[in-house]
């Protein structure tokens, strides 16, 4: 396999243009006005719902990598005290006293042809320690290469939601102009230190980029991808597109998950009353904070399904 290293100190690029320090190509596939979707492990990935997203889609279109950005400007490997999600240290695997491999964090462009008038771009990766500017610059360049109609920022926070209800979720825009599109969306309200997503779409807008960050407030006892809150969350996301993808194989696996995490709460009576409260404070401030509610007692819900896992069941 030939790798191609497209360097910005070049007069031009083999691309047609598409030039950055960062970006390593396997190749350059011909695609049509697609849409982007960002997936990354990092500060918005609440029960790994950017992340699993994309790894679905990656794995269910056999979608095919075609770039990726070198890691090594941008990470740290190792910062006392940050989060463990925040740490990139390289991943080693030792048999027999021999490393068999060692892979640094990365970043990849995948692509999908749907045979219609827009294709997909998938990129997962994990969020930048610094040097965010240059890193989105990466991104973006792609974008404007390929003429991407619209790019799509995934993401998760833990809230104050239950499991048995569809999801919410909220966006932050590039765009005034998109609001038009996003009326069933919460759009956010917010001052204080920022994101990389958010940083992402405003660099986006800059550069007349369409990009939209769409975040879903997944259940504090929920910590890896769940198939039901995926399947809600992308249907949101793809009614956006003109995408048709199947998400039928998703929602089975979502009911099927659904129905074992049922029998788990009805296993914890302390659990489930607990479960049963926050639904009924859910139902009734869905156009309310959920912090307006100090009644909910999340802490107690949390204790329990942690008490279920020492049990030897799993909050799936």
């Amino acid at each position: 396999m030939v790798v191609w290293v497209f360097k910005t100190s070049t007069a031009s690029s083999i691309s047609g243009g598409l030039m950055n320090d960062s970006l390593i190509f396997q190749e350059t596939p011909d695609l049509v006005n697609p849409y982007i979707l960002i997936g990354y492990r990092g500060w918005l990935n609440a029960g790994e719902m950017a992340t699993g997203s994309i790894d679905f889609l990656r794995l269910k279109l056999h979608a095919r990598k075609f770039a990726s950005i070198d890691s090594r400007p941008f990470y740290i490997w190792q910062v006392p005290g940050f989060d463990s999600a925040q740490v990139m240290r390289p991943n080693a695997v030792v048999e027999g006293g021999l490393i068999k491999s060692l892979e640094e964090p990365a970043n990849e462009f995948f692509f999908w042809k749907s045979g219609a008038e827009h294709d997909l771009i998938l990129f997962t990766g994990f969020e930048p320690n610094v040097a965010w500017p240059e890193y989105t610059a990466a991104i973006l360049s792609v974008a404007k290469h390929y003429k991407a109609c619209r790019i799509y920022v995934l993401g998760g926070v833990f809230d104050q939601v239950p499991h048995t209800r569809e999801i919410n979720v909220y966006a932050v825009l590039s765009r005034p102009e998109m609001k038009s599109e996003f009326q069933s969306f919460p759009l956010l309200n917010y001052k204080g230190p920022s994101s990389f997503s958010t940083l992402f779409v405003h660099h986006a807008g800059r550069e007349g980029i369409e990009a939209a960050s769409i975040v879903a407030r997944v259940p504090p006892y929920i910590h890896t991808f769940n198939a039901k809150i995926g399947y809600d969350f992308l249907k949101k996301v793809f009614a956006l597109t003109s995408l048709n993808i199947d998400l039928s194989d998703l929602k089975k696996s979502g009911d099927a998950v659904n129905k074992l995490m049922e029998n788990d709460f009805r296993q914890n009576m302390d659990a489930l009353a607990q479960l049963r409260q926050l639904e009924q404070i859910y139902d009734a401030s869905l156009l309310q904070e959920y912090s307006d509610h100090p009644e909910v007692k999340i802490d107690e819900l949390m204790q329990e399904m942690q008490s279920m896992k020492k049990d030897g069941q799993k909050p799936h």
